[in-house]
């Protein structure tokens, strides 16, 4: 074993390294060095749901990214039928692996769902005024996933697109 190879052994946190090994998954963290991702981990934070809890409603200010490590929640919308009279629609199930509210980074708008636990979750955040900041310190590692943001919201929108077409 190498000087370097024992120095990491002795002196990295194993949690550390397997929420980064976690995030490096993530399409919009896609490319980034583990160094760059062990320097997000810094702006990340953990938070343990149990069932049924609401991560946040459908008009409410988004403020943050969230990344689903454990769990799964229900993304919902309210539809209207007629006046007074609506119900919330599951539109999708998100779990492991899957982020959601990305928008949130962008710019600090009305949610447009409601994201609610179905079971024990882990979910990591990402506050906008947080990564904005990051990304004053770190570009270029900003460029990068902003970048594969807005890969990632390209190709949502073009799944969008094509299913609206196939409806009409």
């Amino acid at each position: 074993m190498t000087i370097m190879a024992l120095i990491h052994k002795i002196f990295m946190d194993p949690d550390f390294e397997a929420r980064v090994d976690f995030l490096s998954q993530i399409p919009i963290f896609l490319g980034l060095h583990k160094h760059a991702i062990g320097k997000l981990l810094g702006i990340m934070y953990p938070k343990t749901y149990l069932p049924d809890e609401v991560v946040f409603e459908e008009g409410e200010t988004g403020r943050a990214l969230f990344i689903i490590e454990s769990g799964e929640v229900a993304v919902s919308k309210s539809i209207t039928h007629s006046p007074g009279r609506t119900e919330d629609k599951i539109i999708a199930r998100l779990g492991p692996g899957s982020f959601f509210g990305e928008m949130a980074l962008l710019e600090e708008l009305p949610r447009s769902a409601t994201v609610k636990t179905t079971k024990d979750s882990v979910l990591h955040f990402v506050y906008k005024v947080k990564f904005d900041s990051f990304v004053e310190k770190h570009p270029g590692i900003g460029v990068k996933i902003l970048h594969n943001l807005a890969k990632v919201l390209s190709s949502r929108l073009r799944e969008t697109s094509d299913s609206y077409t196939k409806h009409l």
